[in-house]
């Protein structure tokens, strides 16, 4: 009971700017091909292509803080400011932009989800999960404390988590994907270089190469599960330090020495082309046939 008045003592008592809430619906002309920054460092920020040229932004703007909407038609600037602690200014936007353009979007205590635009997407926070959906041509997209999902991405893609997990679904290119304490999930698409680790956590990875593409996993404490198509003509170098190694699509994997408890897989499927290196220190490895 002491500890709810003490607790209702302090709502009561915090500034009237922590809690009032100010709507925003503005619109501003835009290149179709234009950059779009925003910065909202805490509450959340939706971005959605469209096919007008202008951008709109829409939603709530935490007590304290005011909305900064700029643009000369190629760039346009997003910002919540305030002179109090940007952290406790909780501001909700929604914002429309011509699905060409190129987004760069940063927060703190934030969640960010983008979809249907084109052109690149650089997304990062700390603490919230970002999501994209949509045949972006770049994507980078960074969280601390939070899960990525990336989604139809295609070019360069890169997704970082330090504490979540990270998932790609229908992602074609040029891939580099890490968790620290997290699952990694590559689920459909197609590749021509694909770059993949984890600290703490197992890497999934079911999806086609092409014909001399790359794909290099590692992992320190997780296993590695792999399904490639059963014609797929491949060099693969395989080891875990400590952990079994399971083959479908080829020989058996032997002990590299008798006073380790190392197993390595080297083979080829097919007649070869593309490459395949998967080490992990503590976690098993299974290859198997995509059905």
């Amino acid at each position: 009971m002491k500890r709810a008045a003490l607790v209702l003592a302090a709502v009561l008592a915090a500034p009237a700017w922590l809690s009032a809430q100010t709507t925003v619906d503005q619109k501003r002309p835009a290149s179709a091909d234009g950059t779009v920054r925003i910065e909202n460092m805490a509450g959340s920020v939706k971005v959605t292509g469209w096919d007008r040229a202008e951008v709109q932004v829409k939603g709530s703007v935490g007590g304290g803080g005011e909305l900064s909407f700029e643009s000369n038609g190629k760039r346009t600037r997003i910002e919540i400011e305030s002179e109090h602690n940007p952290m406790g200014v909780k501001s909700d936007l929604d914002i429309y932009v011509p699905a060409a353009s190129s987004l760069d979007i940063e927060g703190f205590q934030a969640t960010i989800s983008v979809s249907g635009v084109t052109g690149s997407v650089k997304a990062e926070t700390v603490n919230g999960s970002i999501t994209q959906a949509g045949a972006a041509k770049h994507v980078e997209l960074q969280s601390v404390n939070g899960s990525v999902d990336v989604t139809k991405a295609g070019g360069r893609v890169k997704a970082e988590s330090v504490n979540g997990g990270v998932a790609l679904h229908d992602v074609s290119g040029d891939l580099e994907a890490s968790t620290v304490n997290g699952k990694l999930l590559v689920l459909g698409g197609s590749f021509e270089r694909a770059e993949l680790e984890s600290v703490s956590g197992g890497v999934q990875f079911d999806a086609a190469l092409g014909a001399r593409a790359t794909l290099s996993i590692n992992t320190v404490s997780g296993g590695v599960d792999v399904a490639l198509a059963a014609g797929v003509g491949a060099d693969f170098a395989v080891s875990s330090f400590s952990g079994r190694i399971t083959n479908e699509l080829g020989p058996s994997a032997t002990k590299s020495s008798k006073w380790t408890p190392q197993s390595e897989l080297s083979f080829t499927t097919g007649a070869g082309g593309a490459r395949v290196k998967i080490e992990t220190l503590s976690g098993p490895i299974n290859i198997r046939k995509r059905p």
